[in-house]
């Protein structure tokens, strides 16, 4: 049962930070004259930050295996993610930006994980 609270705290986690961080990106960008090549970068540095921070909750929750939490936790939540997307633009399309999204989740979930297991 402590899995189930820590992996449902650490999904809330998740999508409020990546909600809040990407709320304050647009609005930058919208405010500003920032070239609009910069905004993948910012995405990319949102996802990071979210699932860096989400793993932290779910492994300070968990106290063991926080490589293999932070991972799997941060799958999940890319994924719901692009539910989520597939669901609103009514298409699913694997892109390879997909694959860079999983790959930045797993290592921020991975560092975020063993940060929490020891802190």
């Amino acid at each position: 049962m402590n899995y189930v609270k820590g992996y449902f705290i650490g999904i809330v986690s998740f999508v409020i930070c990546i909600c809040a961080l990407l709320l304050i990106v647009s609005a930058i960008f919208a405010n500003t004259n920032i070239e609009d090549r910069y905004i993948e970068t910012c995405i990319f540095a949102s996802l990071a930050f979210s699932s860096f921070f989400s793993s932290l909750f779910l492994c300070k929750k968990v106290k063991k295996n926080g490589l293999i939490h932070g991972a799997i936790l941060n799958v999940a939540c890319v994924l719901i993610l692009f539910g989520i997307s597939c669901f609103i633009n009514n298409s699913f399309i694997i892109t390879n930006t997909l694959g860079i999204y999983i790959g930045i989740c797993i290592l921020s979930g991975i560092i975020g994980g063993i940060l929490g297991v020891n802190i």
